[in-house]
């Protein structure tokens, strides 16, 4: 059964049985764009790339077919991630989406894709321009997105069927090759304004205006093209850990991690910042420990700051002497860059 969209100021809600509604979006129509309100976990995603296909599942914290329809949808979700599925629970119809991300962080492992949340411009951007324009009178609802940017499928998340999604991910690429001169080298860093959003972020989660780095960071999200979305997520764990939410930042990081695995310096970047707190504890120290270790091993650019993090675990764990042996390590691994900020590290252990 599925949640008839109504007002939520009424005290109940009614069921209807799921007969599609003939709307002007339909299966083989190019994907609307995505215009979210904010995103509440993982990182945003900001235009449907051509190698990857996409679920976005419209859904309630007050629908109950929506959350029972959850567990189900972040198994898809963990069996074809690392085949190039993306979810997205887009989240609609909230009187109050305050109470939205925390929903999100009790279901814990069973809701470990991203989720946003819409856009209210004209009564909810992706409710109108999704389900609204699809004839779709109910939630939960979801749309598949294949690698062309077509819709593939329309309709109950749990009648979906999972050799759908196998034949869209087994379809070749639609992505452009990367760009390469003149255009290639202004996208290898991010603008002037993402810079300074990031800078004013991380001084506002250093001078403890929590609320105010929390609108920049959207803000900074806003501003980065896809290649550089990891900045928004490493300031989103940091305002985490500012927090102290240690069991949300270690969730975060998972995702994280999870999205870049193909970037050794993020995921290492991620491991640092779990034992970046002074009061790191014992929780933090081992989900650091775990991206870390494999990525020490390695010989890659991510080896100096890998052991760098486990330096600091071995320093906040209070044996000075492992520290010392492993950001010597850190420091000969260490690149030009790298190496002055290294070596300051290490004379702070001495």
């Amino acid at each position: 059964m599925i949640h008839r969209i109504r007002p939520l100021r009424a005290l109940f809600v009614f069921l209807f049985s799921a007969q599609v509604v003939m709307g002007a979006l339909k299966v083989g129509d190019p994907a609307p764009k995505l215009q979210v309100g904010q995103w509440v976990q993982g990182d945003a995603v900001q235009a449907f790339e051509g190698d990857k296909v996409y679920i976005v599942e419209f859904w309630a914290t007050w629908c109950g077919p929506c959350v029972s329809s959850i567990p189900h949808l972040n198994e898809i979700h963990q069996r074809h991630k690392d085949k190039g599925l993306v979810v997205i629970g887009q989240n609609v119809m909230e009187e109050d989406t305050k109470g939205v991300a925390a929903f999100v962080r009790k279901m814990g492992g069973k809701m470990t894709y991203r989720v946003a949340l819409d856009d209210k411009t004209d009564g909810g951007w992706m409710a109108k321009n999704w389900l609204t324009a699809a004839g779709q009178n109910g939630i939960p609802c979801a749309f598949v997105i294949s690698k062309a940017g077509k819709i593939a499928y329309i309709g109950h998340p749990m009648s979906l069927k999972e050799s759908v999604l196998e034949t869209l991910l087994s379809e070749p690429s639609t992505k452009a090759a990367a760009p390469s001169g003149p255009a290639a080298d202004l996208a290898a860093a991010p603008s002037a304004k993402a810079v300074a959003l990031a800078g004013r972020a991380g001084s506002e989660i250093q001078a403890g205006k929590l609320d105010d780095a929390e609108a920049t960071i959207a803000e900074l999200h806003e501003s980065l093209t896809d290649n550089f979305r990891h900045i928004g997520g490493l300031m989103e764990l940091k305002l985490l850990l500012a927090r102290k939410q240690d069991e949300d930042a270690i969730q975060l990081a998972k995702l994280l991690c999870e999205d870049f695995a193909k970037n050794p310096q993020v995921t290492a970047s991620v491991a640092g910042c779990l034992v970046s707190r002074p009061d790191a504890g014992a929780t933090l120290q081992s989900a650091a420990g775990k991206i870390a270790t494999p990525l020490s091993e390695t010989a890659g650019g991510a080896k100096s700051s890998a052991l760098a993090t486990l330096a600091r675990i071995a320093f906040l764990q209070g044996d000075k002497a492992r520290a010392l042996e492993i950001q010597t390590k850190a420091v000969a691994a260490a690149s030009s860059a790298e190496a002055p900020d290294a070596g300051k590290v290490l004379d702070s252990y001495k």
